[in-house]
């Protein structure tokens, strides 16, 4: 059921929008958990590339390899998202879905916590709620230096623009 309505809302959000060494590959429908106390570098099939905090799991769309970039994360990654022509690349977090075509950015999204935090270094996204809210289901254009958190418990997601030591703290995260 969760796929389905994150399939609905992927093709909602497509319908209005148009680091280190990678040391391991995935391919389509594959589930992978950096369980090292180290950041991993990991390849896509499409060549974009996403560094694994300890302790992040990364899943890709069965359809992945077939130009429908879909990803799911529960933990902290850095994405960094090579365009493929009009071909978004979403990611999914228990909170959000986030779509953008060449891009870069942080995602902090642990399932057992109930905020996330999405840093944007380079590039264009759009950002929704992945669940019904009766109060605002409205999406967020981010832009390069902006960051956007989501409170769940409280149904509350806020964009801001990032200081420029934030900006650097982020990016030298990965």
């Amino acid at each position: 059921m969760r796929r389905a309505f994150v399939s609905l809302c992927v093709a909602g959000l497509l319908a209005c929008h148009g680091g280190g060494q990678s040391n391991i590959r995935l391919g389509a429908g594959t589930r992978y958990v950096n369980h090292s106390q180290s950041t991993q570098w990991v390849t896509l099939p499409d060549n974009s590339r996403v560094g694994l905090s300890s302790g992040t799991a990364v899943e890709l769309g069965n359809r992945f390899a077939l130009g429908n970039r879909v990803v799911d994360i529960d933990g902290e990654g850095m994405f960094v998202i090579r365009p493929m022509g009009a071909k978004m690349f979403v990611v999914t977090t228990k909170n959000l879905l986030i779509v953008g075509p060449g891009t870069r950015f942080r995602v902090d999204a642990f399932r057992s916590r109930p905020g996330e935090e999405v840093d944007l270094l380079e590039g264009k996204l759009t950002i929704r709620k992945s669940y019904h809210s009766d109060l605002d289901s409205a999406a967020e254009e981010l832009t390069s230096g902006d960051m956007l958190m989501i409170n769940r418990e409280i149904d509350l997601m806020e964009k801001e623009k990032m200081k420029p030591d934030e900006l650097e703290k982020a990016k030298e995260r990965f």
